[in-house]
């Protein structure tokens, strides 16, 4: 091919091979000087070639390919039943008879392969005048005969497991309301009769994010932690309740809202929107988070205790609740409260609002709201400087019920003032804004002088109950910043030592002190994972992220986040059974993307944002993060502690930094062919600085490939 014909693409591939074999040859040589000399010319090479985009990730993405769900499998045929697998097979003309005569009742059970939700449905050929009764469960274990397992304290669709279809004549019959979670389908005749079937299949209700509308994505070296974002980000669309959902009869949903699970309890808990926006923010779309969070914006309460109806005045101080259902009709949204914290999270919850989408007027539409939480939460100090809480508003996010001064609650207490500090800078508020600073400050100062202990080397759970290990109390401190960076880094090494178990860390040390219950939460183990890669330790992140995430992906129902793990390494069962697709546990989705790629915001609306890759022992990722500017998109790959090469690109009218991060110590760094870093300093004409174990630059909008070789 003549050299002027060659076309870009070609350079760049011959481009990135030489540049390859020129870093072999430069490894391979033993003349420090020609080392030296080479590298940079390695990194001028390689930084003229914007790293290409590897395609594949769709194959990750769980959401089914059409609206109508057919089963893969038929499991576990009991009685009269005549061609049961034809079920399996739509459209092959084939048909399954199950004819009920006496005796055991003719039964199948339908495996769709993945954990749905919508509505039943089935297409009947030929009836003598029976009925069909169907039974569901997102576990083969959990699924009964007789509906055992009910979706618990709220409902948004079928409150039930279970619904019956009176097949009088052929044609096609559907459930009128929704099963919000389910894999497995028993089908079963409970009367004498005959029942031909074409077919069965799940209209799928929720939010169905095909890869063609996903708006983000990520794939990175390793499988299973693909498979794990997709899992969250699968997980999250079970939970999207989409407007138009009928949620009752005559009822019917007009916002975008993110339930709390699939199956239990389909309704929009406040606790669990801390981590399910951000897992929102990163794979889906923020209308979901400003719309669910707006539910407790706008429904004041006038005390915290558990399932209390909010019905309190916005012009007093007072909580907010902590659930809302939509099972009343399209215009009004049943609240309750259920805890001091499930009101004080709302705050964080709406800060994290504003900083992804820069939505200054949903801010100030709902300041009231904030200003009665806040006041309402400073009656709570007491004389030693610490948040308190009565046993009637104490509940926490496991189900216990707490009293005292607690660590957790007060880390809490502190997200919310320095987020609402924010917010109140954001709208010009000044002194408001300085009263909660100096307040998050003053009970900083409160918890570490107070509830630190230099024996465990952990925070205690409370000024009551000392010397234990508990998860939640130790993960948020870190995150509210009451910790600093080197003793966040001690409190993780005990945590790793004193939670440590084979599905995860636990929730809390053995013995479980009097109030706590011991198991596996992928809710506090999502912040654990944030305060992992908080702290710059990106190999225990990761290593959790692959067994606790990885151990629930793995098992049934497959491809989606539970509630929690039990002690012995099962969802609960029981009449209440967990929910297997539960968006607090997909805090993993949004980690990957927040610092294995690295994309965070540095201002509200991505107007500055960042880009900080923590690779750990990973060798190539990519993604795209969506922003209301545009997607930034970020590809970076490494070679053993030698090269890190990472690609950025970054809509036009924001501007970034974007760290780079040395994998060793000194080599040069090459921008776009040009060196900018060599020798522990800023090259000629570069602008940079040092930050930790990164070189941080500043870019625009537009492209730019930065190349670190040693």
């Amino acid at each position: 091919m003549p050299r002027s014909t060659m076309s870009t693409r070609c350079l760049g591939v011959v481009g990135a091979a030489l540049a390859m074999a020129a870093l072999s040859a430069s490894v391979a040589s033993g003349n420090a000087g020609r080392g030296r000399a080479s590298g940079a010319g390695l990194a001028r090479q390689l930084s003229r070639h914007p790293i290409r985009e590897r395609h594949g990730w769709s194959r990750y993405d769980e959401a089914p390919t059409n609206a109508v769900v057919r089963p893969l499998r038929v499991l576990q045929v009991a009685g009269n039943v005549t061609n049961p697998q034809a079920l399996s097979h739509p459209g092959s003309g084939q048909t399954t008879t199950l004819t009920y005569l006496g005796g055991t009742q003719p039964s199948l059970v339908l495996d769709y392969g993945r954990d749905v939700g919508g509505t039943a449905t089935f297409d009947i050929a030929a009836t003598t005048g029976t009925t069909i009764q169907t039974t569901y469960s997102e576990t083969l274990a959990n699924l009964g005969n007789d509906g055992a397992s009910t979706v618990g304290l709220f409902h948004s669709g079928n409150g039930q497991r279970t619904d019956s279809f009176p097949a009088a004549a052929p044609g096609v019959v559907t459930a009128p309301l929704i099963q919000g979670g389910e894999r497995y389908e028993r089908v079963t005749l409970t009367t004498p009769g005959t029942v031909t079937l074409r077919s069965a299949a799940i209209n799928f209700s929720p939010l169905r994010e095909t890869p063609s509308v996903m708006r983000g994505h990520f794939l990175s070296s390793d499988d299973l932690l693909n498979r794990i974002w997709y899992a969250g980000a699968y997980t999250l669309n079970l939970n999207q309740m989409t407007p138009g959902t009928t949620v009752e009869p005559g009822a019917v949903n007009g916002l975008h809202l993110i339930l709390d699970g699939a199956k239990r309890d389909r309704a929009v808990w406040s606790g669990d929107h801390v981590i399910s926006d951000l897992t929102d923010y990163y794979a889906s779309d923020p209308v979901w988070a400003r719309d669910s969070n707006s539910l407790f914006l706008e429904h004041p309460a006038s005390e915290a205790g558990a399932a209390v109806p909010a019905e309190g005045d916005m012009s007093q101080p007072g909580p907010l609740p902590g659930a809302c259902t939509p099972n009343v009709n399209l215009d009004h949204y049943g609240c309750v409260t259920w805890s001091a914290t499930y009101s004080m999270v709302v705050m964080t919850a709406l800060y994290h609002y504003y900083l992804y989408t820069g939505d200054r007027r949903f801010v100030r539409q709902h300041w009231q709201a904030v200003v009665r939480q806040m006041e309402w939460d400073a009656q709570h100090i007491g004389s030693d400087g610490l948040f308190s809480v009565t046993a009637h508003e104490g509940a926490d996010w496991n189900v216990d019920v707490h009293s005292g001064e607690l660590t957790y609650v007060n880390a809490v207490y502190v997200q919310a003032l320095r987020s609402t500090a924010k917010l109140a800078t954001a709208l010009g508020h000044r002194a408001q804004a300085k009263e909660w600073s100096a307040a998050a400050t003053a009970v900083t100062k409160a918890v570490n002088r107070q509830l630190w202990n230099p024996k465990t080397h952990v925070y205690d759970a409370s000024t009551s109950q000392r010397g234990a290990v508990v998860q939640d109390a130790n993960v948020t401190a870190i995150l509210a910043g009451i910790a600093g960076r080197s003793r966040a880094r001690r409190i993780l090494k005990v945590l790793q030592r004193r939670l440590g178990s084979k599905y995860g860390p636990l929730d809390v040390s053995s013995p479980a002190p009097s109030g706590y219950t011991q198991h596996v939460s992928p809710y506090m183990g999502s912040f654990h994972v944030l305060a992992d890669l908080t702290a710059g330790d990106e190999a225990a992140a990761l290593s959790t992220i692959r067994r606790e995430w990885g151990f629930m992906i793995r098992h049934d129902p497959g491809g989606v986040e539970w509630e929690r793990i039990q002690p012995n390494g099962i969802p609960a069962g029981g009449p209440i059974a967990d929910s297997s697709a539960h968006a607090w546990s997909t805090g993993p989705t949004a980690a990957l993307s927040m610092y294995v790629l690295g994309v965070r915001p540095a201002s509200p609306g991505y107007r500055h944002w960042t880009v900080g890759p923590q690779p750990g022992d990973l060798r190539w990722a990519q993604g795209v993060v969506q922003t209301r500017r545009g997607p930034i998109g970020v590809r970076w790959r490494r070679k053993a502690r030698k090269l890190f090469v990472l690609t950025v690109l970054a809509p036009r009218g924001a501007s970034g930094k974007v760290a780079v991060p040395l994998l060793r110590r000194g080599g040069t760094i090459a921008r776009s062919g040009k060196i900018v870093w060599s020798h522990n300093r800023p090259a000629p004409g570069g602008h940079a600085h040092r930050v930790g174990t990164t070189v941080v630059f500043a870019q625009h909008g537009g492209r730019s490939t930065y190349a670190w070789v040693r």
